[in-house]
Order: structure tokens, then sequence, then C-alpha cells
């Protein structure tokens, strides 16, 4: 992983860009396969310390990763997908500036990588409580600049809940998935190809797929609202009680010992 985030920079300072302003990702999660897998591999402190150091010259980029969609994707209910992301990132943060990395840089290599489930108006609100709730996770380390409190969130329609038999209606599922996550003000947005689940997607299926988004943007202009959500008091109040119920999970979770420890318990496979 580090090998490819130094490939990467030798590549853009090649092609003489602007590095100060380029945006992305790299999919660094040290968690996520010994969740998936049962595997831990290397030093997680020193390789996010070797990825920091090799994508210093990448501001905007982001090499610490929270997959929470491994959690939806194995069908877990929206607080707990949540609290335990919020558990999750919160294990980067104590770890690394534990082993003396400044909270603002720590904080700003964060991406969380969100699933969104077929429930509409509750995914709003989940994400609407992920960005109130790591404000104040990050707040409690006294960032130099409230800046870095801001999460940057991608959410990936599910594919917990795509149908093998009637293919097409997934594209009404990731549809209105991918709505909730516009409205509710996320980063970036990945819709899963229809026939993912039963062939590897094919061009027409990957295109539909950018469509999709294309429709929301260009005729619905959802990328021109800021808000659309504020002040709904259906949807604030949806925020209100899932916030509170993901941020008593992630309580529990610290209290038990943080992430990794729940991992090795198998509290949160379970």
């Amino acid at each position: 992983m580090v090998e490819l985030a130094e490939l990467l920079v030798a590549y853009f300072q090649k092609k003489d860009y602007d590095l100060t302003k380029l945006q992305g990702s790299i999919n660094y999660d040290y968690f996520n396969k010994m969740l998936a897998k049962g595997k831990e591999k290397g030093d997680m402190v020193a390789t996010a310390k070797a990825l920091l150091e090799a994508t210093a010259s990448l501001p905007k980029y982001r090499v610490l990763n929270v997959n929470a969609l491994t959690l939806n994707n194995a069908g877990s209910y929206i607080f707990q997908e949540l609290g335990y992301a919020l558990a999750w990132g919160n294990e980067y943060m104590n770890q690394l500036t534990e082993a003396g990395v400044p909270v603002n840089l720590a904080a700003k290599k964060i991406k969380f990588n969100f699933g969104i489930s077929s429930n509409y108006f509750m995914e709003i609100a989940k994400f609407r409580a992920a960005r109130m709730l790591w404000a104040n996770i990050v707040k409690a380390y006294n960032p130099q600049c409230e800046c870095a409190c801001k999460m940057i969130a991608h959410a990936e329609t599910s594919s917990f809940n795509l149908t093998l038999f009637d293919a097409h209606v997934n594209l009404l599922r990731t549809q209105t998935e991918a709505m909730s996550a516009a409205i509710a003000g996320v980063n970036s947005i990945t819709v899963t190809p229809f026939d993912k689940a039963y062939e590897t997607p094919n061009d027409f299926s990957e295109r539909i797929a950018r469509n999709q988004q294309l429709l929301l943007k260009e005729e619905s202009h959802l990328n021109r609202i800021v808000d659309p959500a504020g002040g709904s008091y259906y949807i604030e109040n949806l925020t209100v009680s899932i916030a509170k119920q993901a941020w008593d999970l992630f309580l529990q979770v610290e209290e038990a010992g943080g992430m990794v420890k729940s991992i090795f318990d198998e509290s949160v496979q379970n």
C-alpha cells in the first residue's frame, strides 16, 4: 500500500499536476480485513505513518479508511453501522495521536465509506447524524482548527438487498438509495450495477449505474441544494434518534476497550 502511494505521488509529479489541489483517497483499512476474514496483517500504526509520510505532498488525499460498507452488506442495523464506524474512526485517532501524529493530520486523513440501505428517510438521517457525532469525537482531541472535524463520507449502494430473479428492480432500489445519500449531502457516491448479484458487471450495466447519478445531478439538480432535509421535523427527529442509539453503541465499544478489542471478542461480528 505504501509503495502504491509512492508510485501515485511520483506519477502526479511527472504529469506536473498541482498536488495541493488533487482530491482522492487510497483505500487502506487495517480493521476491515480483520472483520471480513479474521486476519490481521502488519503494524497499523507503522503502515499508517508511512502512508502519511508518502502522501505528505497530497494534503487533500485521504489514506485511512473506515469501510462501514462491510457492516451494511452483512446486514447491520443503521445505528450499528454508524456506531461501529465511529468507534472504527476513533481507533485510528486514538492510536495515531498516541504515536505522536498531530490531531489535525490524523483527522484530515480519515475517510468514511458507508453503505446505503433501502430505508430511505433513515439513511438521510444516518449521514446527517454521522457528521454531527464525528465532529464531536474529533473536538475531544482538541484540534488546532475546526476544519479537522469535518467528515468526508463516501456512500455506496448496498449489495445486500439486490435481487437475482428480477434484476431490473435493482435499478429502482439503487436509485432511491443514491437519492437518499445525495439529499443527505455525502461527498461522493458509488451506484452498484444492477447485475452485480449474478455476474461481473458489463459495460451496459456500468454505464447505466453512472447514468443513474447523472440523472440525479443534471435533471433533479440535487447538486445545487445545500441541505434539502434541513428543517424537516420528521428527518430531524430521526436524526436525533439515530444519533442517540449510535452514540450509546459507540460508548459501549469504548468502555469495552475500543474497536480492536471488540473485533477480537467477536462482539462486532456477532
